[in-house]
């Protein structure tokens, strides 16, 4: 898989959020695509995940905001989640 330039994405962001959220969300979008590049501590990962449902509570927005990181990056949450969630490594390397 060609993941785009990491450099030219734009990680999809509500307005409403603090500069914490924004921090602690933009954290777990990079772990995303590390999951998906390389490896990724399982242990960390879940943890910037629950972080991330903190500040994203609604499945309707989880999904928009899946859709559209998806549409910047290449990576998927949704399945980096269930990919994580399913395995129990300490350390994680996605692969479809």
């Amino acid at each position: 898989m060609i993941l785009p330039n990491k450099e030219n994405a734009n990680y999809p962001l509500f307005e409403e959020w603090t500069i914490a959220e924004i921090i602690q969300v933009t954290e777990f979008y990079q772990l995303v695509e590390q999951l998906y590049q390389g490896k990724v501590a399982r242990q960390l990962f879940l943890d910037k995940y629950h972080s991330y449902l903190k500040i994203v509570p609604m499945k309707a927005a989880q999904k928009q905001l899946d859709r559209q990181f998806q549409a910047e990056t290449g990576c998927s949450i949704y399945r980096a989640v269930k990919f994580v969630t399913a395995h129990q490594q300490a350390k994680l390397h996605f692969n479809e």
